[in-house]
């Protein structure tokens, strides 16, 4: 290979930054410009992408992602790699690479299109999810199949632990794939369709515990699911308790309200939930540490209130 690949490298956050530093360490690959948005989540992203002085396009909007249009046309790009961003990228744009735009999505597509793919695997009770990378068309996540690789959910998995075993996968793989898509010796799939399959984004409220609604099983789902952002949490005596690890109590027959304060001891804090009732065994209150049912029953022995309905 003569010349270098040229790269237009587009990302909002942490997720990315693995492949990025994969990419820049490689002589055979040069990424020209970096494509990004300003938000509260992405902050450190953007420090880190500052120090190795690469050049970055802020783009807050699609009207301003069209607006740059004429801008990337001179810099003679190679390929688009897209690896978390939140815009729809124009199709006016998606032609100027040689090569068009790839994508790294955290799912095995068609399934779980959508910005929070690896959550609402979890949620969902999945056996498997993955990593596809894609072709970009003009539409979510529906563009030709470039790559897959299935990964076993296990019981202990998280979100944190998820999107470690996905990265690491893509890690490896992308330089291989950019290589062969240079070379023209790639493969593409195109996608099935698969409707009400769509991993919508997660917000704060998701995290709530709604004591009528939630059965236990759910709300060990959601621990896992919502292990970085935003929680699993709940309210009590006007404060924020999150919640980081439960078992559930099946052997307790005796139906009771949902939201009933059962136990709380030395030992459990027991609350009944939709159908059964949860041992919390770690919480965690507001911005303290995260603690043991036992160490917060000693410094607090009268915080939670037997019998009382929680909302």
């Amino acid at each position: 290979m003569k010349n270098k690949i040229n790269i237009l490298f587009v990302s909002i956050n942490d997720f990315s930054w693995i492949f990025f530093k994969k990419i820049i360490k490689n002589k055979l690959f040069n990424i020209k410009y970096i494509l990004t948005k300003k938000n509260k989540n992405n902050k450190l992203f953007i420090k880190k992408i500052l120090k190795k002085k690469i050049k970055i396009i802020y783009t807050q909007s699609i009207k301003k992602l069209k607006k740059i249009k004429n801008k990337l046309k001179n810099i003679n790009l190679d390929l688009g790699i897209i690896i978390s961003y939140g815009f729809i990228i124009p199709k006016s744009i998606i032609k100027i690479p040689k090569f068009g735009f790839i994508n790294i999505h955290a799912s095995l597509l068609p399934k779980w299109k959508g910005p929070a793919p690896i959550q609402w695997s979890i949620l969902s009770n999945d056996k498997n999810t993955g990593i596809t990378i894609i072709k970009i068309n003009k539409n979510i996540d529906e563009g030709d199949i470039i790559y897959q690789k299935k990964i076993l959910i296990k019981k202990k998995d998280n979100y944190i632990t998820l999107f470690k075993k996905i990265q690491k996968i893509g890690y490896k793989i992308l330089p291989i794939i950019i290589i062969k898509i240079f070379n023209k010796n790639i493969k593409y799939i195109k996608q099935k369709i698969i409707k009400n399959k769509y991993a919508r984004k997660i917000i704060k409220k998701d995290g709530l515990i709604i004591w009528k609604k939630d059965k236990a099983e759910y709300i060990k789902k959601k621990i896992k699911a919502f292990y970085k952002w935003p929680k699993t949490f709940f309210y009590y005596l006007n404060k924020i308790f999150f919640i980081w690890s439960i078992s559930i109590i099946k052997k307790l027959k005796k139906k009771n309200i949902p939201g009933k304060i059962l136990k709380y001891n030395k030992n459990e804090l027991i609350i009944c939930t939709k159908n059964i009732p949860i041992k919390i065994k770690k919480i965690q209150l507001n911005n303290k540490k995260k603690i043991k049912i036992s160490n917060l029953f000693y410094s607090q022995p009268k915080l939670f209130i037997i019998n009382k309905i929680l909302k």
